[in-house]
């Protein structure tokens, strides 16, 4: 009891250190044997947790590829940047648009669609239209995909119904869409 100094803290420096230093019968006769045990069950626990967690990550990682877009994107040396062509193109069809005629709004609406076609041509979608193109991409690829069956549903009715009539905002409205598509897919 000699030892005990509960004032000047010597006593709890003295206990840890017999601890950590596995002196369990000097300064004492303290006996950490039975701590040892219990830390030693815990450590085998912890490197069992830590295995199973790496094995975890690894698989999740594994698992995670699958929601990897499954496009590719072509590009030809011999062409300029798919990026320019498309902005380029893009700005004549607003030129287009801006005439300020049905037929203008038309003629604009059928040209974006044409240009969407041949950029998911490029970039490797499969289809032969781009009906199929369309249907054949999830929202995780492209999220703006519903977006542009609304525009490729305008455009197959100004195609292939006769008389269809379509007021200025809703032309706005699927060159929008259009457009959002080509941006998200960075060729504007």
């Amino acid at each position: 009891m000699e030892d005990f100094d509960p004032i000047g803290g010597g006593f709890l420096v003295r206990w840890i250190a017999d601890f950590l230093s596995g002196n369990s019968g000097v300064g004492g006769g303290r006996d950490f044997s039975a701590i040892y045990s219990i830390l030693g069950f815990f450590k085998i626990i912890f490197i069992f947790f830590l295995a199973l967690f790496v094995i975890g990550i690894v698989y999740v990682i594994y698992e995670l590829r699958k929601f990897r877009p499954n496009y590719k994107l072509v590009y030809e040396e011999s062409t300029l940047p798919q990026r320019k062509l498309a902005g380029e193109h893009w700005i004549k069809i607003m030129q287009r648009f801006n005439a300020g005629t049905e037929s203008d709004w038309r003629l604009a609406i059928v040209e974006a669609d044409s240009l969407v076609d041949e950029i998911f041509k490029r970039i490797g979608f499969d289809g032969e239209t781009l009906g199929e193109r369309i249907a054949s991409i999830s929202e995780r690829e492209v999220h703006s995909i519903p977006e542009l069956k609304d525009a490729h549903k305008m455009r197959n009715n100004l195609v292939h119904t006769p008389g269809y009539k379509i007021k200025r905002e809703d032309a706005e409205r699927a060159l929008r869409h259009y457009y959002n598509v080509l941006e998200e897919l960075e060729m504007i």
